[in-house]
């Protein structure tokens, strides 16, 4: 594997060889970039219309732009065959993968995201900003993340994906950029489209039907647009695919995968050291020859105790965990205009969204505890005779008390327990996601001094409720009540406390949870969240005068938005009795008010060697209720020194304010291990560390024999309303390209580099006193988090609630390139002249890099796996090399696309031992067929994932549940689509 230096030195070559397979291979091209640059450069034509571009307010003549700016079309969204559009996107090689519809196990409630450059972490911080029609959209949760099922893709014109920072022109969250869905508010006639899929496999089906019509009225002076959808995805497990039936993990030497499930199984499997083992009667012996290693023992059917065989007896559950999450939705959409007098538009829009997810996971599995006994210690009473265990379990623990009860005090202590509660069946939770977006405004134009200007007023109100029910999970304060149990004076085995029904169970034997049990700890768990967002803003944007080299452009403008969020849980979760895992409720919102400014500067113009010559001017100014004021800025410029060729570069000054969930969630304290390195324990202390030590409140009298009272700390986490503002630099130059003497060919390249200074995170307890004590500065966001008791200088709590201690960088190089050309008449169908369109776009990141603090070691997971650099619940691996290319044929009645996308290589990240060391590229081909039935009746079928390309296997130590990432690669296999669009 190349050293992390040649890596490096790769990472400046690869761009360089990807522009130059896309320039010299362009007439070979058979995959889909599914897009064009919008930035391209433009031949003179007086025909060209004022249009406001993604990335600015100012009108333009052309469509050149400093920020470079994709675009999707909506026929590539139709053609990809995708119901929902995170697929559709995530092909593009400047998103990264987020929450997608096949992330069960940590896909929270199934919002689906848009991810530029992989800057939004966890999908809480949101640093991609989505928009539609150019307005902030409905948000789904307190994060602020927009769902992308909500948005009516039935009637889309196109989506622009602009990167680079984008705060300047739209406001907070535009950090990594933005992503705008255009929709199309002048269609008239009627259309209806019925599709059908389904996988190879026979599963994961999908439907969808869109039913658009709209009509001008009075003359054309205005239009009205009705769109309805409805959508249903179909699910299927792990189980139903090769790569994620089993549970797979490297061996202890890392040379090959092995079977490794759960250890929380049916029956209880409690872990003993071999000392233990040694001496243990009453066992039954194991029957199976194959048994790798004994590490416990599990409790069969009846009580009765066994080897537990490491990994033999770990627990499959692929058969329940879902790798494809269903989706019904329903969208209902209008949009209206009117002229109501000359110069002046009415202007409205209406959003209805019913969505329902859920997600399924293997029955729910737990350490049993007892409430205030040790960590990780369940606690059984009178074992001898406790009238719950049965007869079997109990002679167990009386053969065998010197293991569990040492100390002959009647009560065992089994410790470490794991217990997969099979009896309760699997877990469940289901969404349903209920949003209104209502917007209406007035927009119109004026003369002002030889000048047309261009103005809009508009307001917003945005609603999102989200219901939420969770159905199997364990209340573990009725689980113990019902593990308390005694013998009423009617000889029955009854709860201690009667309440709510309890029924009384044992955990020791497969099957011993009977249905009342089951039934009385896993109450329905309910709650809903409600999200209210409403904007007022007002722009306008016109010529100011004119210079011989152009128009001086200019837009201003004023926006209002607050946001108030709510989330009520279920009693239970109120009270606690969930544990570590129970919900907290959350209220809060913030406003802020908004001016901003936008110019354009043509300072050459059609000289020698000097086409164009212009700079770009946008700021911000933003005041927030929660941060105070902030200032974003933007300043590009462009240079033509031929018509063919033209530079751009751009310097963005981003901002991301805290939202919602980061603010105010509740603050919760739990107990984690750890050292105090102020204790005489901890080794070695400098004067320097015992004087900060004595700072925060150790007596000076004590610290030279200060000893840490507990084994380990109180962490207290959640939300901080002291957060700030993240702030971030974005780079950006390039050039654009269309040659002469290669007609209809254009090509981009632009280099970006983005930084986040302050950027919003978390780390633990220990993280935290370890960068205090090493940096010894008092002032330091580490050390002002931890709090210390005034009476002994004992730690009471370590604060590790969310703070501006983050740094995030990414750079890389975008390229695109597109090529039309005729084809000769033997390939023509019915006399009708026949063309072919290239297309390619790829994007190379140098580097991803993330430090969680100012203390810790940063790390660059650009092409990487591992160490941090993937999660358990899903991958998110970012990908250092992505490239998706097209080829498209038309001829009269008959067009067929052919479309390509490559997933660069991956590496395990420098120093982690793995038994897969290098991932290959994966690439996926597509391809699409349409046929045009006279003038009102289309018919499409596709086939995508032609070569049914199974994912790469990783593990589950470094991908999660299913072996694979589920976010990064295909995990549905070869699928087939078809449908029919008729047209009135």
């Amino acid at each position: 594997m190349p050293s992390q230096d040649a890596r490096c030195r790769q990472s400046h070559f690869r761009p360089v060889l990807a522009v130059s397979t896309l320039v010299c291979g362009c007439s070979g091209l058979i995959a889909t970039a599914l897009a064009q640059t919008q930035t391209q450069a433009q031949k003179p034509d007086d025909s060209l219309q004022e249009v406001v571009v993604t990335g600015s307010r100012l009108i333009r003549t052309d469509l050149t732009a400093p920020s470079p700016t994709t675009v999707v079309s909506a026929e590539d969204i139709k053609l990809s065959g995708n119901v929902t559009l995170d697929k559709t996107l995530n092909e593009f090689p400047q998103l990264a993968t987020g929450n997608a519809s096949s992330v069960n196990n940590g896909g929270g409630s199934g919002i689906l995201t848009a991810n530029l450059r992989g800057l939004s972490t966890n999908n809480q911080a949101v640093r991609t900003l989505t928009l539609v029609n150019g307005r902030r959209f409905i948000p789904a949760d307190q994060y602020g993340n927009v769902d992308l099922a909500s948005i009516p893709d039935a009637l889309i014109k196109r989506v622009d994906i602009i990167t680079g920072g984008a705060s300047a022109v739209y406001g907070s969250d535009a950090i990594a950029g933005a992503v705008n869905f255009v929709l199309d508010d002048h269609f008239s006639g009627l259309q209806a489209t019925a599709q059908y899929g389904i996988n190879s496999h026979g599963d994961g089906s999908q439907r969808k039907y869109d039913i658009t019509f709209g009509s001008n009225m009075d003359g054309n002076k205005g239009n009205v647009v009705g769109s309805f959808s409805y959508t249903q995805e179909n699910s299927f497990t792990q189980a139903d695919r090769d790569f994620s039936a089993i549970p797979l993990a490297d061996n202890s030497k890392h040379t090959g995968f092995v079977y490794s499930g759960s250890g929380n199984i049916p029956g209880t499997r409690v872990p003993l050291s071999a000392t233990q083992l040694a001496g243990l009667e009453d066992l039954v012996p194991t029957t199976d020859p194959s048994c790798t290693s004994v590490t416990g023992v599990r409790f069969l059917a009846g009580g009765a105790a066994t080897p537990y065989c490491q990994p033999e007896d770990t627990y499959n559950y692929a058969g329940f965990n879902l790798l494809q999450r269903p989706l019904e939705r329903v969208n209902v959409t209008f949009l209206a205009h009117y002229d109501i007098v000359d110069h002046v538009t009415a202007f409205g829009e209406a959003y209805f969204v019913d969505s329902k997810n859920n997600y399924v996971l293997a029955p729910d599995s737990f350490t049993p505890v007892t409430p205030g006994a040790p960590s990780s210690t369940l606690l059984v009473p009178n074992y001898a005779g406790n009238p719950i265990l049965s007869a079997a379990t109990r002679q167990f623990l009386v053969d065998n008390a010197n293991v569990f009860d040492p100390k002959g005090t009647g009560t065992a202590s089994i410790v470490g327990g794991g217990r997969r509660a099979d009896e309760l069946g699997p877990r469940e939770a289901f969404f349903q996601r209920i949003s209104y977006n209502v917007t209406g405004g007035l927009r119109g134009d004026f003369d002002l001094i030889g000048q047309n200007w261009k103005w809009e007023v508009f307001g917003q109100y945005m609603y999102n409720r989200t219901n939420t029910s969770n159905i199997n999970f364990v209340n573990q304060t009725r689980l113990s009540l019902a593990l308390d149990a005694v013998t009423n004076s009617a000889g029955q085995v009854v709860c201690r406390v009667q309440i709510s029904g309890c029924a009384p169970t044992s955990l020791f034997g497969s099957g011993s949870i009977s249905a009342a049990a089951a039934q009385f700890m896993t109450p329905e768990r309910d709650s809903h969240d409600e999200f209210f967002r409403h904007v007022a803003g007002g722009s306008v944007s016109g010529t100011l005068f004119n210079l011989p080299a152009g128009p001086v452009a200019l837009a201003l403008g004023t926006e209002y938005r607050k946001d108030t969020y709510t989330n009520d849980v279920s009693p239970f979760d109120l009270a606690g009795e969930y544990g570590a895992a129970s919900n907290a409720a959350l209220s809060g919102g913030f406003s802020v008010k908004e001016a901003f400014m936008e110019t354009r500067l043509p300072i050459l113009s059609d000289l020698p060697f000097v086409k164009t010559l212009a700079v770009e001017a946008a700021a911000r100014y933003s005041d927030y209720t929660t941060v105070g004021n902030v200032f974003t800025w933007k300043a590009g410029g462009e240079y033509a020194p031929v018509e063919w060729l033209r530079f751009r570069g751009a310097f963005n000054r981003a901002v991301r304010a805290p939202n919602v969930g980061e603010l105010y969630s509740a603050q919760t304290q739990g107990f984690t291990g750890g050292t105090d390195p102020c204790s005489v324990t901890a080794g070695s202390r400098s004067d320097a560390l015992k004087a900060l030590c004595v700072a925060q409140g150790v007596p000076a009298s004590d610290i030279n024999t200060f000893t840490q009272a507990t084994l380990g700390l109180t962490q207290q986490s959640g939300g901080n309303p002291n957060l700030q503002a993240e702030k971030s630099n974005t780079y950006t130059i390039g050039a654009v390209i269309s040659p002469p003497w290669v007609q209809h060919f254009n090509l981009t390249v632009d280099y970006f580099k983005v930084n986040v200074h302050g950027a919003i995170t978390s780390i633990n307890a220990q993280q935290t006193l370890n960068d205090c004590y090493t940096n010894l500065i008092p002032d330091s966001p580490t050390c002002l988090a931890v709090h210390r008791l005034p009476s002994n200088g004992q730690i009471d709590f370590v604060n590790t609630a969310l703070a501006n201690i983050g740094f995030l960088q990414v750079s890389g190089v975008d390229t695109q390139a597109d090529y039309k050309l005729a084809l000769p008449s033997l390939l023509e169908l019915g006399g009708h002249a026949a063309n072919l369109s290239l297309q390619a776009t790829a994007s190379w990141l140098f580097n991803r890099t993330t430090q969680s603090f100012a203390g810790a070691a940063p790390q660059d997971c650009a092409g990487f796996y591992g160490a941090g650099c993937s999660s358990g619940t899903g991958g998110f691996i970012t990908p250092d090399f992505k490239v998706n290319m097209s080829a498209a044929y038309q001829s009269g009645l008959l067009s067929w696309r052919l479309v390509g996308r490559m997933i660069g290589g991956l590496d395990v990240y420098p120093g982690t031992a793995a038994f897969v060391k290098h991932v290959p590229p994966v690439w996926y081909v597509d391809t699409t067929f349409g046929v045009d039935l006279g003038e009102h009746v289309n018919l499409f079928a596709g086939i995508d994932n032609l070569a049914n390309k199974q994912p790469p296997i990783l593990g589950t130590t470094f991908v999660g549940d299913a072996n694979v990432d589920v976010s990064l690669y295909d995990v549905q296999g070869r699928r087939y689509f078809a449908g029919v669009t008729l047209k009135l």
